[in-house]
């Protein structure tokens, strides 16, 4: 058997306004009915058990977590101090698990993630459990289906066989976000998956590759775990992750570690990281819209138009745009530009003028 931690801290700064710094994207209904961590739950429960079921967090969304997620255990709810990216999100969780499941497997997944169809995405958690199962860490690479440079790359090596009839690899090397040029390359070449941040490891097997490539975090997840249960835990994680590195496990551990291999599922994968990922998720009109809520579109192709409760937004006339509207907050960008949504957020963080924007 093998536990699950959903990873559900990040800024979603590219969906403003929707997403805000006390509700950000994982909170938000953004490609379906449900908010994106309510999606992500149920994609494991209840196959896998509440009680096997853990997520991390920053502090600031113990709430929204309780709220969204009723059926989570609230002692499996693991509170981040402060954001230090995913190297320290993830060992945190691997401190908790220590004492009870060192031997145990942990599958990492990220709360705001697109995977479907669902039984597809676990048997491929299946065979990544069972591969971890032999002290190798495992992360996942999907076959590109376009030349994206949103994401980043993982080469794979020689084939290692096939569990429970799924391709494994060896990793070659990791690749950070390409130029277009460059992903049209790695997508001809063959050689090359969109790396989905999924991870399936033995909680002893990660913490001995921290041990050996960020000694560092290890000491301070060691303090941490010894202050578990205390008095003094909530201080020591504060004062710990003060000292952490902000660093990704990619780049802490997987493009160090030489016991890395890579399964190649077949459920289909987006991070949905901007506004115009959405399309790729939702029906479209004859015209090549989306748009969800009350929304008239007249001598339009391919828009974006999502509206909130008791709003009507038409648009007339134009191509490629997105427009998002909640409550006060309007945002207006073409579909070229839509990376560009967090520059809005970052200048409303840092005049005081638009703080009710928040």
């Amino acid at each position: 058997m093998y536990n699950v931690v959903v990873m559900a801290g990040g800024k979603g700064e590219r969906f403003w306004p929707k997403s805000v710094l006390k509700k950000p994207k994982q909170f938000q209904r953004i490609v379906s009915d449900r908010t994106m961590i309510e999606e992500t739950f149920s994609r494991v429960y209840p196959e896998v058990s509440a009680e096997r079921i853990f997520i991390v967090a920053g502090e600031r969304f113990r709430e929204v977590i309780v709220e969204q997620l009723p059926d989570l255990h609230r002692k499996n709810l693991i509170l981040e101090p402060i954001g230090k990216n995913t190297a320290p999100a993830i060992g945190l969780a691997a401190a908790y698990l220590l004492e009870a499941h060192r031997d145990e497997v942990m599958v990492v997944l990220t709360a705001d993630h697109v995977l479907k169809p669902r039984h597809e995405f676990l048997r491929a958690v299946e065979a990544a459990a069972t591969a971890a199962e032999g002290g190798s860490l495992v992360t996942f690479g999907i076959a590109p289906d376009r030349p994206a440079v949103e994401y980043g790359y993982i080469e794979v090596g020689k084939a290692r066989g096939r569990i429970k009839g799924l391709e494994v690899y060896g990793v070659k090397k990791f690749h950070e976000k390409p130029t277009l040029e460059c992903a049209a390359d790695y997508v001809r070449s063959g050689k090359f998956l969109w790396n989905a941040g999924i991870f399936a490891f033995k909680v002893s097997a990660l913490l001995d590759a921290m041990k050996i490539h960020m000694p560092r975090l290890y000491e301070g997840l060691m303090r941490i775990n010894k202050s578990i249960g205390t008095k003094t835990e909530d201080a020591v994680k504060k004062e710990e992750f003060a000292q952490f590195e902000s660093i990704s496990v990619d780049y802490g551990i997987m493009e160090k570690a030489d016991n890395i291999i890579c399964i190649r599922p077949s459920f289909v994968w987006d991070d949905v990281g901007s506004w115009g990922s959405v399309a790729r998720h939702q029906e479209k009109d004859k015209h090549g819209n989306v748009s969800r809520g009350q929304v008239m579109l007249i001598d339009s192709k391919d828009n974006i138009v999502i509206g909130d409760d008791g709003s009507f937004i038409s648009v007339i006339g134009i191509s490629d745009v997105i427009v998002v509207k909640e409550g006060q907050k309007i945002l207006i960008v073409h579909r070229s530009q839509d990376q560009r949504v967090k520059e809005v957020v970052q200048r409303i963080e840092q005049d005081d003028h638009y703080s009710t924007f928040r």
